[in-house]
């Protein structure tokens, strides 16, 4: 227990670090942490033991954390699984290479699915690395080939989400074994060629939205919607009726940037918080209209919750003139509000498993901070010197 209490001092207030106030007792993080960046990933355990694992990711790709681990793609672009053995330390169990190297690909939470596009090509695998099955890039008609530019794991809706720009269509592969059969025909979709029944389950069942395809760059696991930019415009495309539902403006808008928050209207009711440019856009999504609009001194980089509750607070990475700082809004009334908490530039942040706390990760030097809903410090830690892009951590929220 000693070496325990040592080793997450170590990690949470090392080297001239701020520990936490007496005010503010920081408990440990109920799983491991994850910070990646170009050059790899640094994993630390609910010990406070910090481990560098050897893989540099490839271009354009970020780890998909799993409840049995990660997955990632090398720079040769082969699939590699990692998980925590009994001792916590990392362990690679398996490595899955193709004929091209996979440039997208996402994972189920419970680690059971992985997706990955190589080439023009989707393959399906499950948590052992066996493929399943494997999807050729192409329209029904096969006059269209191309690759997957973005795939999205939904585990409420037991699917991956696929988006093939060449084709003009969405694909969603159902993981459901009791998913009802897919049927490309005049019959049952007026928009597809006809043709006979398909096995639903590991199936793709197609939205033909046309060409050119939006460059879809939002999805969430508690809406059956994905958003992205089209030229000028923002489209929202919904996964159940198979098209688009919503055009929308907002100049310099940051789909991948932008988050949703529960609202007292009712169960399922959200808004959209779009970042774009220095402003932030509030979007009722139950009938797509522009509620508010928020300026901030810098381009809004990123918004993250911590808590999915109604009205629970937001906190938004914000560019300066010497890197990124962080902007907390609780009460509307108030306004955004600088977290003062946080000296060095911003990089990334996350939510945790502990309730309303948020994992920070920032540069010049690198470190990982742990602040309280308020945004007071409860934990400082330094990571070793990289250009880190990302921070997460278990359990998965």
């Amino acid at each position: 227990m000693q070496r325990r209490a040592a080793l997450s001092t170590l990690f949470w207030g090392c080297s001239g670090a701020a520990l936490p106030s007496r005010g503010h007792a920081a408990t440990p993080l109920a799983g491991h942490v994850l910070a990646w960046g170009a050059d790899g990933c640094c994993v630390a355990g609910p010990d406070g033991a910090m481990q560098r694992l050897p893989d540099r990711l490839a271009a354009g790709t970020r780890p998909a954390l799993t409840s049995r681990g990660l997955w990632l793609v090398d720079a040769k672009g082969a699939l590699r699984g990692w998980a925590p053995g009994g001792d916590n330390a990392w362990q690679l169990q398996r490595t899955v290479a193709f004929t091209a190297p996979v440039h997208a690909f996402a994972a189920s939470p419970d680690g059971r699915w992985v997706a990955a596009a190589h080439a023009t090509q989707l393959s399906l695998l499950d948590g052992s690395g066996s493929v399943h099955r494997l999807f050729d890039g192409t329209d029904l008609g096969g006059e269209h080939r191309g690759r997957a530019t973005a795939l999205f794991s939904l585990p409420q809706r037991h699917s991956f989400v696929a988006a093939w720009p060449a084709l003009g269509e969405v694909w969603e592969i159902s993981l459901d074994p009791q998913a009802a059969p897919i049927f490309d025909g005049l019959v049952h979709d007026y928009r597809m060629g006809e043709a006979i029944a398909k096995v639903g389950y590991l199936g793709a069942r197609r939205a033909p939205l046309g060409r050119p395809l939006p460059e879809f760059t939002f999805a969430d696991t508690r809406v059956p919607w994905l958003a992205g930019t089209q030229g000028a415009e923002l489209a929202v495309m919904h996964l159940d009726v198979r098209r688009r539902i919503a055009a929308l403006h907002a100049e310099a808008a940051n789909p991948a940037a932008a988050t949703l928050r529960r609202t007292a209207r009712g169960h399922g009711a959200f808004e959209w918080w779009l970042p774009a440019g220095h402003d932030v856009h509030v979007f009722d999504t139950a009938r797509w209209v522009r509620r508010a609009v928020s300026a901030l001194p810098g381009p809004v980089q990123q918004l993250q919750p911590v808590e999915d509750t109604a009205d629970a607070a937001l906190w938004a990475q914000v560019a300066e003139q010497r890197g990124s700082a962080l902007w907390r809004l609780d009460n509307d009334q108030r306004g955004w509000q600088r977290v003062d908490a946080v000296a060095g530039p911003v990089v990334a942040m996350s939510g945790t498993s502990q309730a309303a706390e948020l994992l920070v990760l920032c540069s010049d030097p690198p470190a990982l901070l742990r602040l309280d809903r308020d945004g007071g410090l409860l934990a400082h830690s330094r990571l070793p010197a990289a250009a880190w892009q990302g921070v997460a951590a278990w359990p998965l929220v």
